[in-house]
């Protein structure tokens, strides 16, 4: 299974800068609470950048499995989404349009961080992450989620009910709990059916569920409720039934050479695919806590710093620029998957952010302000410990993404990003080694502490009170 790095291609694609952007919004709105709804937001796109998930749960607007589908894996979603369709929503942002050259102090490397945050206590930080434990549950959740679409379904014979696992072909009507009306792209009564991986999390939650135990050749109703947040506004928070027919079911047999097939090293057949697969989470686990170890840290040296008043406002308009950049394209994508226009950037924060029009401009340069004091945080903690970027860490980093461009060497990869895209890519790149050398420092400073995950989400939902109260 070939894993798609979208980091890079977004990088690739002339995003660096806008990459560079988003994650400072991210990390600054991790905790604090302070923009609405952007949370939410951002880590959906976040997903979309880090994970290699484009946009999870995506299928073409008005499709039947939009509506009953919450999250398809990534693997599938990359598959289904090819070079001219993702080009065309590209083309769509002005962010890939020829820019002004940023002048010099349009670059961090043109101020001392000192001039703009004073440093607290930075280092020595206990952070609380979850207890790496996988289960066997979480390992035939992700074998199904991710892996059972690569398999020849073989149909079941000698028994007549659904199980966790199986291939369930079936047909389905959608119908508003109230009215009993049909709903639009919910339902899907074609000859050929629909085939459903139960325990792949492909439709809302319940809905795989409810099928277990079902009979084939039967025909169940199943009464649910969307999500709150489910992308379509029309559907969520809204009761539902599903009326639901078992055609009949398949389950992958796992063979020996479809396993071998996968193209992954060292798995041959199924025993060795589950146990990959464990592998594989656990490491995904313990990632995911050293970024929560991160970006704590950084958030724990942020409530300790004081910071300037004022930032140059040079910085500031290009980091306006770049989130307004970021979001056009995520506009663009959304737009292009959805069906849902907006007349601009500003017309999107102000319906899915909850800001009035009026405050827009205001609510974006406070985005701009956010991240810079993030960000001189990082080069202050890196001035006051001796991190520093080199001219071959700064290579070394570009001649990757080079390469992957298609371009022979640097210096090419950097004369089309600069004439392009108005912005020096080596001191774009330089910004971000800083920073993750400074974020590295932190999370190797600090202490993590293991705890049940129930413990983490009773202090999440405390701080999110917290911050609702003081809002």
């Amino acid at each position: 299974m070939v894993k798609v790095d979208l980091n890079k291609r977004f990088i690739i694609m002339g995003f660096l800068n806008l990459i560079s952007a988003l994650r400072r919004i991210y990390i600054a709105n991790r905790h604090k609470r302070r923009d609405f709804n952007m949370k939410k937001k951002l880590t959906i796109v976040m997903a979309t950048v880090l994970s290699g998930v484009l946009l999870a749960g995506c299928n073409k607007a008005g499709d039947a499995s939009t509506n009953a589908n919450s999250a398809s894996s990534s693997a599938s979603l990359a598959e289904g989404i090819d070079a001219q369709s993702l080009q065309g929503a590209v083309d769509g942002s002005s962010a890939g349009a020829s820019a002004e050259p940023l002048t010099e102090d349009g670059y961090l490397s043109y101020y001392t961080a000192s001039d703009y945050v004073t440093l607290g206590d930075y280092k020595g930080f206990e952070v609380k992450v979850p207890i790496v434990e996988i289960t066997d549950e979480d390992v035939q959740s992700t074998l199904l989620s991710s892996y059972a679409s690569s398999f020849t379904p073989v149909e079941v014979t000698d028994r007549t009910d659904v199980r966790m696992g199986d291939t369930a072909n079936i047909n389905y009507v959608g119908k508003y709990a109230d009215t009993l009306e049909a709903f639009d792209g919910g339902t899907d009564d074609s000859a050929e059916g629909y085939d459903l991986v139960i325990g792949s999390g492909s439709f809302i939650p319940g809905f795989e569920d409810s099928l277990i135990g079902a009979e084939v050749g039967t025909t169940v109703d199943i009464n649910l409720t969307f999500p709150e947040d489910y992308s379509a506004a029309e559907l969520a928070g809204v009761d539902v039934i599903f009326t639901v027919t078992i055609n009949k079911i398949s389950a992958p047999a796992y063979s020996d050479e479809e396993v071998a097939a996968l193209g992954i090293e060292g798995v041959t057949d199924k025993d060795s695919l589950l146990e990959y697969i464990k592998e594989d989470l656990t490491t995904q686990a313990q990632e995911e806590n050293k970024e929560t170890a991160r970006s704590s840290a950084l958030d724990l040296a942020y409530d300790n710093a004081t910071f300037a008043e004022e930032f140059p406002q040079v910085l500031v308009d290009r980091f306006i620029s770049d989130y307004e950049d970021t979001l056009e394209y995520y506009m663009q994508m959304y737009s292009y998957y959805y069906g849902v226009s907006y007349s601009s950037v500003d017309d999107y924060i102000s319906q899915n952010y909850g800001i009035a029009a009026e405050e827009v401009a205001s609510y974006k340069e406070e985005q701009a302000v956010e991240q810079l004091k993030y960000i001189f945080l990082e080069r202050a903690i890196a001035d006051a410990e001796g991190l520093t970027v080199t001219d071959e860490d700064i290579e070394a980093e570009l001649l990757d993404i080079a390469t992957q461009s298609g371009y022979e060497d640097v210096d090419s990869f950097a004369e089309f990003y600069n004439s392009t895209y108005g912005r020096d890519v080596r001191e774009l790149a330089a910004e971000q080694l800083i920073a993750e050398k400074a974020q590295d420092f932190l999370a190797e400073n600090s202490t993590l502490v293991e705890v049940e995950a129930s413990e983490l989400e009773e202090e999440t939902d405390d701080a999110s009170e917290a911050a609702s109260v003081a809002e």
